[in-house]
């Protein structure tokens, strides 16, 4: 039986989130029997993010691998951002994940060049078969948006599916800007 929650008046409802592992499995599942996009629109349904990625770092700029959609389903890549200019770079120094509900309030995006279109950004760090940074899987948006519990969870549990794709497709590191 689903569990039914209110969110703001009894004629909206919204089913619970489902479970970690289920996001695993729908996501390995869309994999097996499409492709990688098909498995980002399937993790991009599991939240209120307008897009969900996969991004690579190269020198001075981050590539789109994927990139989901959701009010253009039709398109599969994204636009290539200057490596100051990304969120993605902030995922790399972190060394981990980065989280930004509101980057017009955020302290850390003063004088970011994405603060006034990107307003909204969770993402975990890719990395390669050794250890180092290759990117990142993240949703975003352009409203800013409060990072719903599970969130983290599902970018962490398909974290390393998406890594094996990106080893799969033959993607290496590339030196950083930092390096």
């Amino acid at each position: 039986m689903e569990r039914v929650v209110e969110i703001s008046s009894p004629t909206q409802r919204q089913a619970d989130p489902p479970s970690i592992h289920d996001v695993v499995s729908r996501f390995e599942h869309a994999l097996r029997e499409q492709d990688l996009f098909a498995s980002l629109r399937f993790l991009n349904s599991t939240t209120t993010y307008r897009f969900t990625g996969v991004y690579c770092f190269e020198p001075g700029l981050v590539r789109s691998v994927l990139l989901y959609d959701r009010q253009n389903p039709n398109l599969r890549i994204g636009q290539d951002v200057p490596w100051f200019d990304s969120y993605c770079m902030l995922t790399a120094e972190n060394g981990a994940e980065c989280q930004i509900e509101n980057a017009l309030n955020d302290a850390r995006l003063g004088g970011h060049a994405a603060r006034q279109t990107v307003l909204a950004y969770c993402a975990v760090l890719l990395r390669t078969p050794e250890g180092d940074e290759l990117g990142t899987l993240c949703h975003y948006d352009v409203s800013a948006k409060t990072t719903a519990p599970g969130v983290f969870d599902g970018l962490r549990a398909c974290r390393p599916i998406v890594e094996r794709c990106l080893w799969e497709m033959n993607i290496h590191r590339r030196a950083l800007p930092r390096d």
